[in-house]
């Protein structure tokens, strides 16, 4: 009886790793399917385990079958955990900080210290509000990054900003979105040059997922549309994308040499939400993509007081641009 069970349950698990392989794929514009491409992972993970109790109760054809779907499943996760750093680039060195500091509330000074010790140079923060404009002001964020491009929201999570030790110009503010999706061109110095996006579209849920699927659309749009207006340029996406790898709308911007800096580097999975539960942040939608650089260093970061893990990397231009 309990081998039955055991058996049941392991196909099951496998069962759920099949629809995560399927939903990583399709794409659909469905609030129920769009949520549970975030959970790609956990339901791979759920048929890894299962083909562990089929090898335990030693249904090896079942078990064998397993393997076949599951590795199938595995297949859509293994870009995010092959790769590694590179060697530093021929062009100027960024040091960069993500955060999203839920509704402004996120520490401040603990923001600004890690500012300070990681020596950052460009900041791009989301959720920001008037409040936290002032509170990082009084911590000290403007002698270490005066030059800001900001559109902060008097409350809420629709606030978003640049903060660079680097001169911005073209700063431009991305029109009809729920929340504000920023972009600037930052002066690094010896002509060089570099496109950056600060954003933060909507959640799939819970206004209808057509909504969310055009802001992605419209945003891959943009990002696409600066690289083609000026291609000698470096690019560097970085925000709250509300979305993770295993989304279809999240991958189609990694076309035309735009990558993902977490598989670039095989940083596997990186989650950055929730992060403030008794468990471990699950899902990774906080996310970081580059076109022409290099990536020397890239790790999740805690941000005390907020509900997203942060991002950090190192990133250099390939090439001096003008």
């Amino acid at each position: 009886m309990i081998r039955t069970l055991a058996v049941a349950a392991a196909v099951v698990a496998i069962g759920v790793s099949v629809f995560g392989g399927v939903v990583h794929y399709v794409g659909p514009e469905s609030n129920t399917l769009i949520m549970a491409s975030s959970f790609v992972p956990v339901f791979v993970g759920a048929g890894v385990l299962g083909v562990v109790v089929l090898l335990l109760v030693r249904a090896w054809r079942l078990a064998l079958v397993g393997v076949v779907v599951v590795g199938a499943a595995l297949a859509t996760q293994a870009p995010l955990f092959v790769g590694g750093t590179d060697a530093p680039g021929s062009g100027t060195a960024v040091r960069v900080l993500q955060a999203n500091i839920r509704l402004g509330e996120a520490d401040t000074d603990d923001l600004v210290r890690q500012i300070r010790d990681r020596q950052v140079d460009v900041l791009t923060i989301e959720e920001l509000t008037d409040d936290s404009v002032g509170r990082l002001r009084e911590a000290g964020i403007d002698e270490l990054l005066p030059e800001q491009f900001l559109s902060p929201k008097p409350s809420g999570g629709g606030g978003t900003g640049i903060y660079s030790r680097f001169p911005l110009s073209e700063r431009e503010q991305l029109p009809h979105f729920s929340m504000s999706n920023l972009s600037a061109t930052v002066d690094l110095g010896g002509g060089d040059r570099l496109a950056l996006f600060a954003v933060h579209p909507m959640p799939p849920y819970p206004s209808p997922a057509w909504m969310w699927a055009d802001e992605m659309e419209r945003l891959r749009e943009a990002v696409h549309a600066r690289a083609d207006r000026d291609p000698g340029i470096p690019v560097l996406v970085s925000g709250d994308f509300n979305s993770t790898y295993s989304h279809t709308r999240y991958r189609a911007f990694l076309t035309d040499g735009f990558e993902d800096v977490g598989e670039r580097v095989g940083a596997g999975l990186v989650p950055t939400y929730p992060a403030d539960t008794w468990f471990p942040a699950i899902i990774g939608i906080d996310r970081m993509i580059v076109r022409s650089m290099t990536v020397q260093e890239f790790e999740g970061v805690r941000l005390a007081g907020s509900d997203h893990h942060g991002l950090f990397a190192v990133v250099t231009t390939e090439t001096g641009s003008s």
